[in-house]
Protein backbone atom coordinates (compact mmCIF):
# COMPACT_ATOMS: atom_id res chain seq x y z
CA UNK A 1 0.00 0.00 0.00
CA UNK A 2 1.10 3.54 -1.30
CA UNK A 3 0.88 6.07 2.26
CA UNK A 4 1.57 9.87 2.07
CA UNK A 5 2.08 10.73 5.57
CA UNK A 6 1.45 14.86 5.69
CA UNK A 7 3.90 16.74 8.69
CA UNK A 8 1.46 19.52 9.36
CA UNK A 9 3.80 22.15 11.26
CA UNK A 10 6.06 24.97 9.99
CA UNK A 11 7.57 26.23 13.12
CA UNK A 12 11.19 26.06 14.06
CA UNK A 13 10.41 24.15 17.63
CA UNK A 14 8.34 21.79 16.16
CA UNK A 15 7.46 18.69 17.96
CA UNK A 16 4.30 17.31 15.77
CA UNK A 17 7.18 16.14 13.22
CA UNK A 18 8.15 13.54 15.96
CA UNK A 19 5.24 12.23 15.87
CA UNK A 20 5.07 12.12 11.73
CA UNK A 21 8.72 10.47 11.58
CA UNK A 22 7.55 7.92 13.83
CA UNK A 23 4.50 6.76 12.22
CA UNK A 24 6.18 7.13 9.06
CA UNK A 25 8.56 4.50 10.22
CA UNK A 26 6.05 2.35 11.71
CA UNK A 27 4.27 2.18 8.08
CA UNK A 28 7.47 1.16 6.45
CA UNK A 29 8.29 -1.39 9.28
CA UNK A 30 5.04 -3.03 8.44
CA UNK A 31 5.76 -3.36 4.81
CA UNK A 32 4.56 -0.50 3.28
CA UNK A 33 5.45 2.18 0.63
CA UNK A 34 5.59 5.12 2.74
CA UNK A 35 6.39 9.24 1.83
CA UNK A 36 6.69 12.16 3.79
CA UNK A 37 5.19 15.62 2.66
CA UNK A 38 6.57 18.12 5.12
CA UNK A 39 5.25 21.56 4.95
CA UNK A 40 7.92 23.41 6.15
CA UNK A 41 10.13 21.64 3.56
CA UNK A 42 7.88 22.14 1.08
CA UNK A 43 7.79 26.01 1.80
CA UNK A 44 4.62 26.57 -0.65
CA UNK A 45 3.79 30.48 -0.96
CA UNK A 46 0.68 31.60 0.40
CA UNK A 47 -2.72 30.56 -1.88
CA UNK A 48 -3.47 32.76 -4.63
CA UNK A 49 -4.50 29.81 -7.11
CA UNK A 50 -5.14 26.23 -6.78
CA UNK A 51 -3.09 23.53 -8.76
CA UNK A 52 -5.97 23.57 -11.36
CA UNK A 53 -5.84 27.45 -11.74
CA UNK A 54 -1.98 27.54 -11.94
CA UNK A 55 -1.12 28.90 -15.60
CA UNK A 56 2.45 27.18 -14.85
CA UNK A 57 2.84 25.51 -12.12
CA UNK A 58 6.16 24.66 -9.94
CA UNK A 59 7.98 21.32 -10.19
CA UNK A 60 7.50 21.04 -6.46
CA UNK A 61 3.58 21.51 -6.70
CA UNK A 62 3.54 18.63 -9.36
CA UNK A 63 5.59 16.38 -7.72
CA UNK A 64 3.63 17.13 -4.58
CA UNK A 65 0.15 16.52 -6.62
CA UNK A 66 1.47 13.57 -8.12
CA UNK A 67 2.73 12.36 -4.93
CA UNK A 68 -0.98 12.33 -3.12
CA UNK A 69 -3.06 11.18 -6.26
CA UNK A 70 -0.40 8.15 -6.62
CA UNK A 71 -1.31 7.43 -2.74
CA UNK A 72 -4.10 4.67 -1.33
CA UNK A 73 -4.48 6.79 1.59
CA UNK A 74 -2.96 9.60 3.90
CA UNK A 75 -1.94 10.02 7.47
CA UNK A 76 -2.08 14.13 8.77
CA UNK A 77 -0.03 14.80 11.67
CA UNK A 78 -1.05 18.50 12.95
CA UNK A 79 -0.20 20.73 16.18
CA UNK A 80 -3.16 22.51 17.81
CA UNK A 81 -3.02 26.06 16.93
CA UNK A 82 -5.33 28.18 18.72
CA UNK A 83 -8.40 25.53 18.71
CA UNK A 84 -7.24 24.31 14.88
CA UNK A 85 -5.20 22.85 12.90
CA UNK A 86 -1.98 24.22 11.48
CA UNK A 87 -3.00 26.82 9.39
CA UNK A 88 0.46 26.37 7.27
CA UNK A 89 -1.11 22.67 6.54
CA UNK A 90 -4.24 24.66 5.37
CA UNK A 91 -2.38 26.43 3.37
CA UNK A 92 -0.34 23.24 1.74
CA UNK A 93 -2.97 20.96 1.32
CA UNK A 94 -5.69 24.10 -0.18
CA UNK A 95 -3.51 23.99 -3.35
CA UNK A 96 -5.08 20.49 -4.46
CA UNK A 97 -8.60 19.20 -4.56
CA UNK A 98 -9.15 15.97 -6.42
CA UNK A 99 -6.03 14.00 -5.50
CA UNK A 100 -7.62 13.48 -2.50
CA UNK A 101 -11.06 11.88 -3.63
CA UNK A 102 -11.84 8.65 -1.98
CA UNK A 103 -8.84 8.68 -0.54
CA UNK A 104 -8.72 6.94 2.99
CA UNK A 105 -7.42 10.04 5.43
CA UNK A 106 -5.96 9.05 9.02
CA UNK A 107 -6.06 12.25 11.64
CA UNK A 108 -3.35 12.45 14.52
CA UNK A 109 -3.34 15.66 16.65
CA UNK A 110 -0.72 16.50 18.43
CA UNK A 111 -0.28 19.26 21.41
CA UNK A 112 2.07 19.89 24.55
CA UNK A 113 -1.50 20.34 26.50
CA UNK A 114 -3.98 17.40 28.08
CA UNK A 115 -5.95 17.22 25.40
CA UNK A 116 -3.65 16.04 22.92
CA UNK A 117 -5.35 17.95 20.22
CA UNK A 118 -8.86 17.52 20.59
CA UNK A 119 -10.34 20.47 18.47
CA UNK A 120 -7.66 19.78 15.98
CA UNK A 121 -8.50 16.49 15.23
CA UNK A 122 -12.40 17.08 14.95
CA UNK A 123 -11.21 20.14 12.59
CA UNK A 124 -9.49 18.01 10.12
CA UNK A 125 -12.21 15.66 10.21
CA UNK A 126 -14.76 18.01 8.78
CA UNK A 127 -11.85 19.40 6.24
CA UNK A 128 -11.05 15.98 5.09
CA UNK A 129 -14.67 15.12 4.45
CA UNK A 130 -15.17 18.24 2.42
CA UNK A 131 -12.19 17.17 0.31
CA UNK A 132 -14.27 14.16 -0.54
CA UNK A 133 -11.86 11.66 1.87
CA UNK A 134 -13.09 9.00 4.04
CA UNK A 135 -12.15 9.52 7.19
CA UNK A 136 -10.80 7.06 9.76
CA UNK A 137 -13.34 7.97 12.60
CA UNK A 138 -10.83 7.19 15.40
CA UNK A 139 -8.21 9.93 15.84
CA UNK A 140 -4.83 9.37 17.73
CA UNK A 141 -4.60 12.00 20.37
CA UNK A 142 -1.18 13.03 21.42
CA UNK A 143 -1.13 15.03 24.89
CA UNK A 144 2.00 15.63 26.46
CA UNK A 145 4.37 15.57 23.06
CA UNK A 146 7.07 17.12 24.71
CA UNK A 147 7.12 13.93 27.23
CA UNK A 148 7.23 11.32 24.77
CA UNK A 149 10.90 11.20 22.89
CA UNK A 150 14.47 11.37 23.87
CA UNK A 151 16.47 12.60 21.08
CA UNK A 152 13.93 12.32 18.63
CA UNK A 153 13.04 8.31 19.62
CA UNK A 154 9.80 7.28 21.19
CA UNK A 155 10.10 6.30 24.84
CA UNK A 156 6.88 5.91 25.79
CA UNK A 157 5.77 2.84 25.74
CA UNK A 158 1.88 4.02 25.87
CA UNK A 159 1.77 6.21 23.14
CA UNK A 160 3.57 3.56 21.31
CA UNK A 161 0.68 1.16 21.89
CA UNK A 162 -1.77 3.63 21.19
CA UNK A 163 -0.47 4.30 17.72
CA UNK A 164 -0.07 0.99 16.32
CA UNK A 165 -3.76 0.19 17.60
CA UNK A 166 -4.64 3.28 15.35
CA UNK A 167 -2.20 2.04 12.28
CA UNK A 168 -4.10 -1.17 12.89
CA UNK A 169 -7.69 -0.01 12.49
CA UNK A 170 -6.57 2.72 9.26
CA UNK A 171 -4.84 0.39 7.71
CA UNK A 172 -7.79 -2.00 7.95
CA UNK A 173 -9.90 0.25 6.34
CA UNK A 174 -7.45 1.45 3.85
CA UNK A 175 -6.93 -1.91 2.68
CA UNK A 176 -10.23 -2.56 2.65
CA UNK A 177 -11.16 0.85 0.48
CA UNK A 178 -8.22 0.10 -2.23
CA UNK A 179 -9.54 -3.56 -2.56
CA UNK A 180 -13.19 -2.39 -3.33
CA UNK A 181 -11.78 0.09 -5.93
CA UNK A 182 -9.78 -2.58 -7.43
CA UNK A 183 -12.83 -4.95 -7.48
CA UNK A 184 -15.04 -2.43 -9.13
CA UNK A 185 -11.65 -1.82 -11.53
CA UNK A 186 -12.07 -5.58 -12.69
Amino acid sequence: MNIVVISGSARPQRRSHQVALEVQRRLSNRQHSCSLLDVKALNLPLLENTLAETANPSAVLKETSASIAACDALVVVSPEHNGSYSGALKNTMDYFYQEYSRKVFGLVAVSSGMLGGVNAARNMQHYALRLHGIVYPEFLLTPKVQTLFTDGQLTDEGYGQRLDKFLDGFLWLAEAIKGAKEQKEK
